[in-house]
């Protein structure tokens, strides 16, 4: 190694003559190539991190009584890009030479005149780690705080950033405040931002810089000086200023007029922040917040002298009250400056979208916050109804259904609400029928106009059916009173003319009786409007959306007594009945034949009601992994042993029935330990049976330990058999349970709405395209980002793909899937269906191997069958 060093001192005092051989004037002016570079820093880019170390305290000292400054810095940057490797800054800490590296490149910078090769030393000093940083250091970034250089104070900021702890910088950063670089300005006020996050209490002196940043040339110094400003209020909430007129006002209500005065900036970015910020002032008095709403200077926001009056007159020229007059009056005080008047309304028609969503935004949480305020800004939000952009009118729809349980919605109102319902954008539709549901008409006419609404949107978009009986739900439940006068137009009732009976199949007639059964609740004056047939279709109707209409002991009186609710607890003692029968016919071995019929008999309950589907859809697929366990059972010895592939497709179809078990159904935690239970069971089953070791006696150990973990967890009873490691009889721990079937079982499905099964339109399109397939969907009890889509071709090859979500809303999916293939002679039909993912845990690796995969997507909707045809390209 000394070798080495000597032979680097030999080859740098070789360059340092050839230098000084050549003419400064022209070698100033060439731009250093590969060829022309210091043989030093060739030799530091080709040894490695050991050498480097060695190497390192002497190109320092080069770098020290060398005088040519492209040379200089050509080795500052290659040592920076050297220190970032953490095996050379490993090796200096080992040996103990930071500080030392340290201390002589603050002298370089100190004697350094050069202010391009400050800042990279500035740089290097930078990536050294900071717990190697000494005091003399400190002493240096004073003087390069002072420098001409905005980029060396930008930098030596930094540095004291990463130096010293938030609560001893920030009188650092104070002093940065005033620096005449908007850059150091900047990056001194983020960092005041981050120390603000971090819980450091900011001297109340900051605020008055703030202010006056907030007029400062530059965007960013602005920008960030405003999202700065909440921070300190926070913290100084009660102090006060003096204002004009020999007034005081509180800091939050002097920020937010400071604020409201940006809403016209000429950044974009800024009057975007600006509108965010505004809605954090919750604690604003209502006066400040309604004048956000008015171009003019309200009379509550002036100070007249003694002895003036105030002119009762508007700028229109209609008087009323003592708002918004034309003249002012000499010597006045206004409270709130006029050019932060009307803030909110310039936000609401500012040109860019990003501003107006802000402002809507912030106009919503503002008026959450005050009722008073909500009130008033309603009118302006339904105005933002008509902006041209979607997104804009989604949000809000969406605030106005936050503040629209306090606020009752107009007639003039509605007018421009109910126009929206004839957007294409199923996300909007969806949000204003929920925005329908919940708020409050003021007239029957008004109840009258949203029905027909609603029905003409039911018949232009049927796919549109489950949020519509949702929105009619919740206009029937808070206007019962406007609904009893209109029940006997909604029932059609004549005094001297017989009606004939609507069919329940008519979608039109189910909505209404849902806003009339709803509405019927809290008003018993609308049962003696009733139809003799009404009542036997509140049954039907009951039975068929019991989540939608509520129940109606009147109904029952006046169909003798029966009860709905209790007829649905017969039908699940009726179920666990019949399992407990089917349970019998497997202990006995009776006939397969036999035990099938038990599939036939809840079929047939599940006819009966779609509110106990969640029951019969358990039961029935209970039945059936029991069923193929017992078919499993009686095949052929030798075949089982060996392991036909037959065989293995029944064992896979099995894996595939117990996963969709366990994902799709949820209530108690019986249910989900019935599901491990079942897999438990399964496990041990083949290990007795099979021959190929698929199976093995540590795959049955780890999920026996994870059944008595997840039973300890939820203090549920283990099978003995279980716990003394025994074989499980399944059928035997089964029939000791009491219930089987439970109300409280949840099923997660989906129903594909659009498209619908067509097996004779072709849909055509050439080879070499694809085909779009756009799917819409209802989910019960499922995220829309956990579905995908299957699609199965003829020959069945099947593919999964899972788009991204195009909405998020609630009990409704919505994609589109594109299809296509080689040229077809002939058309083919193809499978659409919804898929979930189910991801085997650890514990479960023996069931991967089984079903051959890492995860097993589980349909959990009918599959839509559709004809198409890719013909050959021309």
């Amino acid at each position: 190694m000394a070798m080495l060093q000597t032979e680097v001192v030999q080859q740098c005092s070789v360059v340092t003559e050839v230098y000084q051989t050549e003419t400064p004037t022209l070698h100033l002016q060439q731009t250093p190539s590969e060829t022309t570079q210091s043989n030093y820093v060739k030799i530091i880019k080709s040894i490695g991190a050991g050498s480097v170390v060695d190497i390192l305290p002497s190109v320092v000292e080069h770098i020290v009584s060398n005088t040519n400054k492209i040379e200089r810095s050509e080795l500052i940057q290659e040592m920076a890009r050297k220190l970032k490797d953490e095996a050379i800054m490993w090796q200096l800490v080992k040996h103990n030479l930071l500080n030392s590296i340290l201390s002589q490149l603050l002298d370089i910078f100190s004697g350094e005149t050069s202010q391009s090769i400050q800042f990279e030393l500035m740089t290097v000093i930078c990536s050294l780690p900071q717990s190697h940083l000494t005091e003399k250091l400190l002493s240096k970034l004073h003087s390069a705080a002072l420098s001409s250089s905005p980029l060396i104070r930008r930098q030596s900021l930094l540095l004291v950033l990463k130096t010293l702890p938030p609560n001893v910088s920030l009188k650092f950063l104070l002093a940065y405040l005033d620096d005449d670089d908007p850059r150091v300005r900047t990056t001194a006020i983020q960092h005041l931002h981050k120390a603000a996050d971090s819980g450091c209490d900011i001297p109340f002196s900051v605020y008055h810089k703030l202010i006056a940043n907030l007029s400062d040339s530059f965007d960013e110094v602005r920008l960030h000086s405003v999202r700065l400003l909440p921070h300190l209020v926070k913290q100084h909430r009660h102090e006060h200023l003096e204002t004009t007129g020999s007034r005081t006002t509180t800091l939050t209500h002097h920020t937010f007029v400071q604020l409201c005065m940006l809403m016209r900036d000429m950044s974009t970015n800024v009057r975007s922040e600006v509108a965010r910020v505004l809605g954090l002032f919750t604690d604003v008095d209502p006066e400040y917040l309604k004048q956000t709403l008015d171009k003019k200077i309200r009379s509550s926001m002036r100070i007249l002298p003694a002895g003036s009056k105030m002119k009762q007159e508007y700028a229109s020229g209609r008087k009323w009250g003592g708002d918004a007059p034309i003249k002012t009056v000499s010597g006045e005080i206004n409270i709130f400056d006029p050019a932060g008047c009307g803030a909110f309304i310039h936000g609401m028609e500012d040109e860019f979208r990003a501003v107006r969503s802000n402002t809507v935004q912030a106009m919503c949480d503002l008026s959450t916050s005050c009722p008073e305020y909500g009130a008033v800004s309603m009118s302006h939000l339904v105005d933002m109804l008509n902006d041209e952009t979607g997104g804009v009118r989604l949000l809000a729809i969406r605030s106005l259904q936050l503040i629209s349980e306090s606020v009752h919605l107009h007639e003039d109102q509605l007018e421009t609400v109910m126009s929206v319902l004839e957007e294409s954008n199923v996300e909007i539709r969806h949000s204003l029928h929920s925005l329908l549901s919940s708020c409050k008409l003021n007239s029957q006419v008004a109840v009258r106009r949203v029905l027909k609404g609603l029905l003409d949107n039911l018949k232009k978009y049927p796919q549109d059916k489950s949020s519509i009986y949702k929105c009619v739900q919740g206009v029937g439940g808070n206007n019962p009173n406007f609904v009893s006068l209109l029940a006997p137009e909604m029932l059609s009732k004549h005094p001297y003319l017989a009606q004939t009976e609507p069919s329940t199949d008519d979608t039109s007639y189910v909505a209404t009786m849902i806003l009339v059964f709803n509405a019927a609740k809290h008003n018993s004056v609308i049962f003696s409007f009733f139809h003799s047939y009404t009542p036997k279709h509140y049954v039907y109707i009951y039975s068929l959306l019991p989540e939608l209409v509520p129940q109606l002991p009147q109904v029952h009186k006046i169909l003798k007594g029966s009860d709905v609710s209790a007829n649905i607890d017969s039908i699940t003692s009726s179920l666990n009945l019949i399992l407990k029968q089917f349970l019998n016919l497997c202990k006995s071995g009776a006939h397969i034949a036999a035990m099938t019929k038990t599939l036939e008999n809840i079929e047939k309950i599940q006819k009966c009601s779609t509110r106990i589907h969640p029951q019969t859809k358990y039961a029935s697929l209970l039945v059936n992994i029991l069923l193929q366990l017992s078919k499993l059972r009686n095949i052929d010895r030798k075949r089982m042993a060996d392991g036909h592939h037959r065989v293995l497709s029944k064992i896979k179809d099995i894996v595939c029935d117990l996963c969709l078990f366990q994902t799709c159904f949820r209530g108690s935690d019986h249910i989900v330990f019935l599901g491990k239970l079942l897999k438990f069971y399964f496990i041990q089953f083949l290990h007795q049976h099979i021959a190929i070791k698929v199976i093995t006696d540590e795959d049955i150990a780890r999920y026996r330990d994870h059944v008595l973990s997840f039973a300890g967890e939820n203090n549920l009873p283990v099978p003995t058999q279980i716990r003394a490691d025994r074989n499980f009889n399944l059928l035997q721990y089964m029939h000791s349970q009491d219930t089987l079937v439970t109300s409280d079982t949840t099923h997660s499905r989906a129903t594909i709405l659009s498209p619908q099964s067509n097996t004779e339109r072709v849909n055509e399109f050439p080879s070499h395209l694809s085909y779009s397939v756009e799917i819409e969907a209802e989910t019960h009890h499922v995220e829309p980002q956990n579905l995908a889509v299957k699609v199965r071709y003829p020959g069945f090859r099947e593919v999964v793909c899972q788009p991204v979500v195009q909405n998020y809303l609630q009990d409704y999916y919505q994609n589109t899937v594109f299809v296509g293939g080689v040229s077809w002679s002939d058309p083919g039909l193809i499978q659409v269906s919804l898929v979930t993912e189910y991801k085997f845990e650890e514990y479960e690796e023996c069931l991967a191997k089984l079903y051959g995969e890492e995860k097993v997507w589980l349909e959990i909707s009918d599959s839509v069958q559709l004809k198409i045809h890719p013909r050959p390209s021309k």
